[in-house]
């Protein structure tokens, strides 16, 4: 599923951003991180040396410091977040695209413990599922751009048909979302649905 996650993240441009948040210490060694969508904690410093003496709990988005520290020193904590959603939001929005899928009669999709898919996704069915998940996300969402392709909406076309056109496409050629649907969907810049 870390992959679909990334493809979707990518075509709703939910991309992770570096920052740091700064903490002076008083009397507790636990600091709670600004940003809620936290990816990583790359660096913990304190008073601006480097240190490798801390847990990070990605449930709570805090940051235990396990060293030894003075009242008044600076602790900064450098780490990634993505500014909209969570990987939880988007493992969401992927459930419900398998269930458009089944919905569309493609395939009967279930996710399994550790979040496996079954049966296991073609590369293909991984873009798919993350062409109607971003559609779910951001259904206003005019274009969506790929590295080979362009897609286009129409401004009155509703969600649901969006992904049905999605599906009926996929469908009709099994290498992936690239065929015509008609010469009112073709644009100077690619395939519009």
């Amino acid at each position: 599923m870390t992959s679909i996650i990334l493809k979707i993240r990518h075509l709703i441009q939910d991309n992770s951003i570096s920052t740091s948040d700064i903490f002076t210490y008083g009397s507790s060694k636990v600091f709670t991180l600004s940003e809620s969508n936290v990816n990583s904690v790359v660096t913990v410093y304190r008073n601006d040396v480097s240190n490798s003496s801390y847990t990070y709990n990605s449930t709570t988005k805090k940051v235990t410091y396990t060293g030894t520290l003075t009242a008044g020193d600076t602790v900064q904590i450098d780490f990634t977040y993505y500014p909209n959603y969570s990987d939880t939001e988007i493992q969401s929005y992927i459930h419900s695209a398998l269930v458009h899928l089944s919905n569309h009669n493609y395939e009967d999709f279930t996710v399994e413990s550790g979040n496996s898919i079954y049966p296991e996704l073609t590369p293909q069915e991984e873009t798919l599922v993350a062409l109607i998940a971003s559609i779910l996300i951001e259904p206003d969402n005019k274009t969506i751009k790929l590295p080979d392709i362009r897609i286009e909406t129409p401004n009155d076309l509703p969600t649901y048909d969006k992904i049905a056109k999605v599906i009926s496409s996929f469908k009709h050629n099994i290498h992936g979302i690239f065929e015509l649907l008609g010469d009112e969907y073709l644009t100077d810049e690619g395939i519009g649905i």
